[in-house]
């Protein structure tokens, strides 16, 4: 399904493009390379298409805004959904003061 909908200006048309619960993909159609940085940053939306729509690449994300979907396929980024980060930092040197102690603790 596409919509079509008459617009005055980008404002305008930015306004009817985000007023919906969902925000999966859209596209711009303009031979002006300024106006497609401007509406396709403001769109919220997850995937933008200037002057073309549908292609996907697997190395790139794919997922929505709003209530599209969760998170993302395809790509690092959905990796990221099943990574649980941990920082662990370790002394194998095996001194029990160290150089900055007298910095935080008093002698």
């Amino acid at each position: 399904m596409v919509t079509v909908n008459r617009f005055s200006d980008e404002a305008e048309a930015i306004a009817l493009a985000n007023d919906v619960p969902y925000g999966l993909a859209g596209s711009v159609w303009t031979l002006n390379v300024q106006r497609a940085m401007r509406m396709s940053a403001a769109m919220a939306c997850g995937t933008v298409w200037v002057n073309d729509h549908l292609p996907l690449a697997s190395e790139l994300p794919h997922g929505g805004f709003k209530q599209s979907g969760i998170g993302k396929d395809m790509s690092y980024y959905a990796l990221e959904e099943f990574t649980l980060v941990k920082h662990i930092m370790m002394d194998i040197t095996g001194d029990q003061r160290k150089g900055w102690h007298s910095v935080v603790l008093e002698d």
